[in-house]
């Protein structure tokens, strides 16, 4: 029963936009927006206009940032990016963890600080703003430290740790009474993503990360049968079971070969006004927000 309402209210939604969703299709595949050099800008930045919400400054591929250099403001090397902490249900970069390598241990100690006290300098490595001390400090992730103690709860010590300020989400729990869980970035990989009926659409391929605010702007999708590249898919068109690991989209293989894609070389950028109304007509979804979590609408094959 619940998976026939959900099937009837997404074919309406899905009828109530397909006049403009197929002008819109017409408009944009002629021209495709990251094919488009952002206005008054260089070509790593983000197309820039009155809407503030657009303006998310630089964008970075999640494959590109994790293994980068981590140097202090002095330009000392503090060792390398490992891993991103995502919020999945909020869309956002977390927390980094950086592998420092340790003389006196004699091996890389992995520890964790906030993606906004990072940002990119002119040669290429990330520069994290705290003294060498602090970083010290830092809360550290070992192999005792289970994925489920990676928690919204213990980000927010990470947050105190290095005196910075967390954006600004709700603080709800899971329907279990749980702290909402980070997810690894490197644990989804390649991740296959299924239509509601569990027939493979593609795999994961990557995140867009907008430098300013951490906001996962949209996920990278290889489709399975299409020759053209990659498909920019909000996070919010996805739903995603508790495991974090298995992941849907509520659309056909046929529609969605039909759509344009990108190389695999060259993320979508110039994510303005037009790409926004784009993205949310063809997916019915907000492009600033995080992954849904409706089970009963997945109906997997036995």
């Amino acid at each position: 029963m619940l998976r026939n309402r959900f099937w009837v209210s997404s074919t309406i939604h899905r009828f109530r936009n397909a006049v403009l969703a197929a002008s819109m299709v017409t408009m944009f595949s002629s021209f495709p927006l990251w094919a488009q050099p952002p206005k008054n800008s260089d070509s790593n930045s983000v197309n820039s206009e009155a809407n503030d919400e657009l303006d998310r400054g630089r964008i970075e591929v999640s494959n590109s940032v994790l293994h980068s250099k981590v140097v202090s403001e002095k330009g000392d090397v503090m060792g390398e990016i490992s891993d991103l902490l995502l919020d999945l249900q909020h869309g956002h970069l977390s927390i980094v963890v950086i592998a420092r390598r340790s003389p006196q241990a004699g091996k890389s100690r992995l520890i964790a600080a906030p993606w906004s006290s990072l940002r990119r300098n002119k040669e290429n490595a990330f520069e994290i703003s705290c003294p060498a001390e602090k970083l010290a400090g830092a809360p550290e992730l070992d192999s005792k430290h289970e994925d489920a103690n990676l928690t919204r709860r213990w980000a927010s010590s990470v947050f105190g740790h290095f005196g910075m300020k967390e954006r600004t989400i709700k603080r709800e729990k899971s329907k279990s009474g749980e702290d909402y869980q980070l997810t690894r970035a490197t644990s989804l990989e390649n991740v296959r993503v299924n239509d509601l009926t569990g027939s493979e659409l593609g795999h994961l391929a990557g995140f867009a990360i907008a430098t300013r605010d951490g906001l996962l702007v949209y996920a990278g999708l290889a489709v399975t049968k299409s020759d053209q590249g990659l498909q920019a898919i909000p996070l919010s068109a996805f739903i995603v079971k508790s495991s974090q690991t298995e992941w849907f989209l509520d659309i056909s293989e046929e529609a969605l070969a039909e759509r344009p894609g990108f190389p695999k070389s060259a993320w979508p950028v110039a994510i303005d006004r037009g790409w926004s109304e784009y993205v949310h007509v063809l997916y019915g979804r907000p492009v600033f927000e995080g992954v849904r979590s409706e089970p009963h609408a997945v109906a997997v094959k036995p």
